[in-house]
């Protein structure tokens, strides 16, 4: 009887502790945000993530009525500022900017001092970018159907140059769905990559939207199609590589994440800001001028598509032959 006691005792201190817990974060959540709040950007100042991070760090602002201050923490390929968003106090106060490769990091590092997903809090989808097959405007290939017939071909292989580890995974999806003789041809950057392209020392190249674009408007080079779901608004003339290969989809998600633990009333109150703030014309602008694609999440929603996509990246990365550093 004493036991039984004892343990309807417990269970009603942890009832009222729960939900004194509870109340306490409901309440911290309803003064959300109270002092300023930190974007971690893992690349440097002037980088397309940056470009993306501060008109959206100056936007979220407007619209929680806080500072909130770009934090560029670049080096080792993303990993230092993502360390140090994981590291920080789960309060709501520290945001990092991330994409697709770094959920997808346990297959491209061998060793990291967090762990992609459990050490992080999905907040919000807010984009994503693609990438983009090019040819010289004087190419044989004029469609991506003709490129696809070549590499199906008993003709010699297809080069196809790349600057980026996210080129070289969409290569590796392309060879994998024409079940076609691609080689893959390495740079050490994507301007590298494009000079030979116009150069004509390769005859393909694939490329991010945003130098792609850059490059189709300059009348050197032309698009044969890009690698997102659905074509683009940068380019909307530029065919979807699932339009002649169903299935055939890779594009890099961007969103707004936290260290692992932030308390769920924080990440319901930054969710719909970030979903308000993705409506707003300085952002629609902003993406637009970046290329890249307004693609908002709600937490669940982001969470469902990082399911769906990573396994796919981790194996498309072991086919591409990227070995973890």
């Amino acid at each position: 009887m004493i036991r039984a006691k004892n343990a309807i005792r417990n269970l009603v201190r942890c009832t009222i502790a729960g939900a004194m817990t509870a109340f306490m974060w409901a309440a911290h959540a309803a003064d959300f945000p109270s002092r300023p709040l930190t974007l971690v950007v893992p690349y440097p100042a002037g980088s397309a993530t940056d470009n993306v991070g501060r008109p959206l760090a100056q936007a979220l602002q407007k619209n929680l009525g806080e500072n909130v201050v770009v934090l560029n923490r670049a080096g080792a390929q993303g990993t230092i500022g993502a360390n140090h968003a994981a590291r920080s106090d789960p309060d709501g106060y520290t945001l990092l900017l991330a994409s697709t490769t770094m959920f997808a990091g346990d297959s491209l590092f061998k060793s990291l001092p967090y762990d992609p997903i459990k050490s992080f809090e999905p907040i919000a989808g807010i984009g994503s970018t693609s990438m983009m097959f090019m040819v010289r405007e004087d190419s044989p290939y004029k469609t991506i159907e003709d490129l696809i017939a070549a590499v199906k071909s008993k003709g010699d292989s297809i080069n196809i140059g790349f600057g980026a580890a996210s080129a070289q995974v969409v290569i590796a999806m392309f060879t994998e769905e024409t079940k076609g003789s691609v080689t893959p041809v390495s740079y050490g950057g994507t301007p590298q990559a494009l000079n030979d392209l116009i150069g004509g020392q390769i005859p393909v190249a694939v490329v991010d939207i945003g130098n792609g674009v850059a490059q189709m408007n300059s009348g050197r080079l032309r698009a044969l199609a890009i690698s997102a779901r659905a074509r683009s608004d940068a380019a909307p003339d530029v065919p979807a590589l699932s339009e002649s290969l169903p299935g055939a989809a890779l594009e890099t998600i961007i969103a707004v994440i936290g260290p692992a633990g932030i308390p769920q009333p924080v990440v319901e109150r930054l969710n719909r800001a970030f979903l308000e703030v993705m409506e707003t014309p300085e952002i629609r602008q902003s993406f637009k001028a970046t290329t890249t694609e307004i693609q908002p999440l709600s937490t669940a929603e982001l969470v469902k598509l990082l399911e769906n996509d990573l396994p796919r990246w981790h194996e498309l990365i072991k086919a591409a032959g990227i070995e973890p550093q």
